[in-house]
Formats: C-alpha cells, sequence, structure tokens
C-alpha cells in the first residue's frame, strides 16, 4: 500500500492506493465518524456487485449509517439527481458532525462530493473511488460539481475530502469501456509527467492484459503523486492546475457534441488528447518532433474507442464554453514535449480547426482500420 499525502493551507489528508483496502477504510471511518452517522452514496453498478458486503461491514463494526442509490452513468451528474440527495440528506436530518461516503466512479465522487460541499454550506466527505478514472484522477483534489446543459462541470466547488482510498481490488470487474476510459486519464498524466512515465505506460500495454494489476499499480501511484503535486501548488486552479486540463478543452466539446454518455468521458479524454498533441505541433513546429513517440502512443489508445461521427464545425461551436477561456479568449493547454506542458492563448481558429480536423480524420481511419 502506497500512502500520499494532500497537504493544503487549511486541509490535510491521505490518499492510499492498494489493494484490499478494507481496513484501512474501517481506521480512517473510525477516525472521521466518533458516534456520529455514516451517510454511504453508492453508484448502482457498485452496489450490485459490492453494496452490501460494504453494509454488512460496517454493520459487523456498528457503524451508524444509511445507504442511497445514484443510477450509473454521466445523465446522473445533473441537478435532478442532486435535488433527490439534497432531499434524502434534509429528510434524514443530516447534521455538519456526520460523514459522507461516495463510493463509485467519477459521476460519484463528482456529484456527492458537490452534495457535500453544499448541504448546510458543508459536511466532512470521503472517496472510494472504484473506477480507474477515479482512481487516477476524478477523485483526487477536491473537484465536485454537476454538468448543465450548456456544457460539462459548469456548476460546481472545490471541496476537499477527508480521505480518498483508491482500492484497486474493484478494477477487475469494470466493463472493458469503463477500464479504457480510465486509461485515457493514464495516457493525460503520461504526457505531463513525462518520459519516465511513457515508458511504464509502454511497459504496460505489452504485457497485453490490462488486469495486470502489478504493472497497473504503480501507474496508478504515479498519476495520483502527480496530481497531489500540482494540487498542493495551486488548490483552486488559478495557475499550474490548469495543465491537468490537457486534452479536456476539446473533450469536453466532444462529449458535448455527441450528447453526454455517447462516449465516456476517459474516452472522449484520447480525442482530445489527441487534437491537442497535432495542435502543440502546429504552435510550436521546432519541438514538434518531441512529441512523436507520444503521438504514437495516443494513436494506440484511440485503437480502443469506439466510432461516433463528428462534424469538426459543431464541435468548435460547443467549445465556446469552457470554464478554462479569460473573457472570450480560449485556453489550450498544450505539450512542447512530453513532461513540458504549457497553456496558449489566443490561437487563431484557423490552426484549432485545422487540429481537430485532423484528429478526428485520424479517428475514424482507425477505427475503420480496426473494424
Amino acid at each position: 500500500m502506497k500512502r500520499i499525502n494532500v497537504r493544503l493551507a487549511y486541509h490535510s489528508y491521505p490518499i492510499l492506493v492498494g489493494t484490499d483496502l478494507d481496513s484501512q477504510l474501517k481506521g480512517l471511518l473510525k477516525i472521521h465518524l466518533g458516534s456520529n452517522r455514516l451517510f454511504l452514496f453508492f453508484d448502482s453498478a457498485v452496489y450490485a456487485l459490492y453494496g452490501q458486503k460494504l453494509e454488512k461491514t460496517l454493520a459487523g463494526n456498528k457503524v451508524n449509517h444509511v445507504s442511497f442509490v445514484i443510477p450509473s452513468g454521466e445523465t446522473s451528474k445533473s441537478h435532478s439527481t442532486l435535488q433527490k440527495i439534497y432531499d434524502y440528506l434534509l429528510t434524514e436530518k443530516i447534521s455538519r458532525t456526520d460523514f459522507i461516503l461516495a463510493v463509485g466512479g467519477g459521476v460519484a465522487t463528482d456529484l456527492v462530493g458537490y452534495a457535500a460541499a453544499t448541504v448546510l454550506r458543508g459536511v466532512k466527505w470521503g472517496a472510494v473511488p472504484t473506477t480507474l478514472l477515479g482512481l487516477v484522477d476524478a477523485a483526487i483534489g477536491g473537484k465536485t460539481g454537476i454538468n448543465h446543459a450548456r456544457g460539462k462541470n459548469l456548476i460546481g466547488a472545490f471541496w476537499q475530502p477527508s480521505f480518498v482510498i483508491c482500492d484497486l481490488k474493484f478494477l477487475p470487474t469494470l466493463p472493458k469501456r469503463e477500464f479504457v476510459a480510465g486509461l485515457g486519464e493514464v495516457l493525460k498524466y503520461s504526457g505531463l509527467a513525462g518520459p519516465k512515465m511513457n515508458s511504464m505506460l509502454q511497459d504496460y500495454l505489452k504485457s497485453g492484459n490490462l488486469l495486470n494489476l502489478n504493472k497497473l499499480q504503480p501507474l496508478v501511484q504515479m498519476c495520483a503523486e502527480f496530481k497531489v503535486k500540482i494540487v498542493m501548488a495551486d488548490e483552486k486552479e488559478s495557475d499550474k492546475r490548469m495543465f491537468l486540463n490537457f486534452g479536456h478543452t476539446f473533450a469536453h466539446a466532444i462529449e458535448k457534441t455527441l450528447g453526454y454518455g455517447k462516449l465516456l468521458h476517459g474516452e472522449a479524454v484520447i480525442l482530445g488528447l489527441s487534437a491537442a498533441v497535432k495542435l502543440s505541433k502546429k504552435v510550436k513546429p521546432l519541438f514538434a518532433a518531441s512529441l512523436d513517440i507520444y503521438e504514437n502512443q495516443v494513436i494506440q489508445f484511440l485503437e480502443f474507442v469506439r466510432y461516433y461521427p463528428l462534424q469538426t464545425e459543431n464541435v468548435l461551436n460547443n467549445m465556446k464554453i469552457d470554464k478554462k477561456r479569460a473573457g472570450q479568449i480560449q485556453k489550450f493547454v498544450l505539450l512542447e514535449r512530453p513532461g513540458k506542458p504549457f497553456i496558449a492563448s489566443g490561437l487563431k481558429q484557423t490552426t484549432v480547426r485545422e487540429s481537430l480536423k485532423e484528429c478526428l480524420t485520424l479517428y475514424k481511419e482507425v477505427c475503420e482500420n480496426n473494424g
């Protein structure tokens, strides 16, 4: 097991990465609960596999708890689902001394974390991410929120958890698409972290077994450590934390263009990374060759993504609403080389369009070649 400590100005907490971390979860709950109530929120698919076992364990340890099950999928990350959570918590007379625990993927931790941030103006919470995407990214860093009809993650708050338990035991039961979605975020960190992680990721892929947890766990740890380092330097995304949006300006627009849920978030991120690399090469052509190895890695991942036709202009229109804008000026996280990201703004629309068009053309070709 690896313990990663998040140290912020007004709050510190641990992230634990490993396999079979039930005893660590019970210990942390004992510290944060005392005699107060635990409000358990499960993703419905996770509850079907693990919910009753966890409830039984908590009952055996005399933890006073109640459970609420959230429908799986991106459509649950909405105002209507949030309202149901509020209604439930307030009907159950939650107090500020109680504790909220989110068990599920990125949708569950984003949604439940936002409910924790806003009900009674803030209740302590913890996260047990159960998807690869949640383990390496979504549950780490205190970003919580919901989607809006005008765009992804446009409503939210920074609300740091009391702990995050990244237990790899949940991964073998993930559908392959969910697993690939998580690998999309691992691929993002590979670009941000640089050659060492590029090499580790390539070695993992060469093993031919996506469930090779011995090779996957160090990658999960490296992603978590990289994100924690950034979050500690810039908790509220005023500077360096924007680097973590590498590929996401394109990805969020792609998700919105297709309709949330068609492509999973991490699948859209893979497409977004392809577009971001192509744009990086156009913005800094003198460094283009340094991105060739990483771009080949991105292309390998495109083979995992199912094909949906996308029109360049539709995606560009949906990129106009993005949290990283400065007024009307669009910002992009790009790479000079693996391990050296930078933020570019005020780019020519023709350059952005050309990069996106090349990405979508490649996406179609790769999918056609793989049947």
